[in-house]
């Protein structure tokens, strides 16, 4: 009784999760994707290597193993995210926002490259950033350590959208890059709360004090707010930027945010 009662157990927890990613969405499909990445699969992973055990003594005895074979199975299937973290998964983040949903902003750096979608693995794989990009320009990609080899370094930033801005950040040094000796993860930031109740733009790894918007201060569409950096997580000069539905100031666990999906004006794209 109680193996049927664990398989239960186990399958209602996978169809769940399944049901809530997959077919409800939105911030409950955020909350149960990272509680599954960072709770349940580590769990799920000792509990296969403990079934393993089992199993393997239980053929050495030759006693039936029916039951430690199905737990060992569904175990395994819950550990599978783990992976995602580990970056050898291939599990992304699901979106089925169409291109209509979409946020219609301004380029924020001019002639430049914008990097993201499903194949980009750093964004696809977490809710907030599933929609997110970043902006390099080349010459990039080139492994050197000097800033000003990277051709976006310094570029002007402006507003992709109208708004208030609700925070700054100015004082984080720039890094050298490919040496993540990084003190946050966003660096040096500007949030935009969006006109129209649209949600919230967050635009990272500015170049430190190169800021010129204040928390407080409205600003509009194309407006000029910075120049590109190398603070913050960042391997080399580049400027990250998304959309989501949450202030960011409200989430305890900013992968939670659920994103917004972006339509860059003026620039064929295929959207994440």
């Amino acid at each position: 009784m109680k193996k049927i009662v664990g398989l239960i157990a186990l399958l209602f927890i996978i169809s769940n999760w399944l049901i809530l990613v997959y077919v409800i969405g939105g911030w409950a499909a955020a909350y149960a994707w990272n509680l599954e990445v960072f709770i349940i699969a580590p769990v799920a992973v000792i509990a296969s290597l403990v079934e393993l055990v089992i199993l393997i003594l239980r053929i050495c005895r030759k006693k039936k193993v029916l039951w430690n074979g199905l737990f060992l199975i569904l175990t395994l299937v819950m550990a599978f995210p783990l992976g995602i973290i580990l970056g050898i998964s291939p599990m992304t983040y699901p979106t089925y926002t169409y291109r209509e949903q979409a946020v219609q902003v301004t380029a924020p750096v001019k002639s430049a490259e914008y990097v993201g979608g499903a194949k980009h693995t750093p964004h696809a794989i977490w809710p907030s950033e599933c929609f997110a990009y970043d902006i390099v320009k080349k010459p990039s990609d080139i492994g050197s350590t000097v800033l000003s080899d990277y051709g976006i370094w310094e570029e002007e930033v402006f507003a992709p959208v109208s708004g208030t801005v609700i925070g700054v950040e100015t004082q984080e040094p720039d890094i050298i890059p490919n040496t993540q000796e990084y003190t946050s993860a966003l660096g040096n930031y500007v949030f935009i709360e969006m006109d129209g109740e649209k949600g919230y733009m967050i635009l990272a790894h500015f170049k430190k004090d190169s800021i010129e918007v204040e928390v407080g201060e409205k600003i509009t569409e194309g407006q000029f707010i910075g120049l590109v950096g190398n603070s913050g997580t960042t391997s080399e000069p580049h400027l990250h930027f998304q959309c989501q539905k949450e202030n960011p100031f409200d989430m305890i666990i900013p992968t939670c945010a659920t994103g917004i999906p972006i339509q860059i004006k003026g620039i064929e794209q295929n959207m994440p």
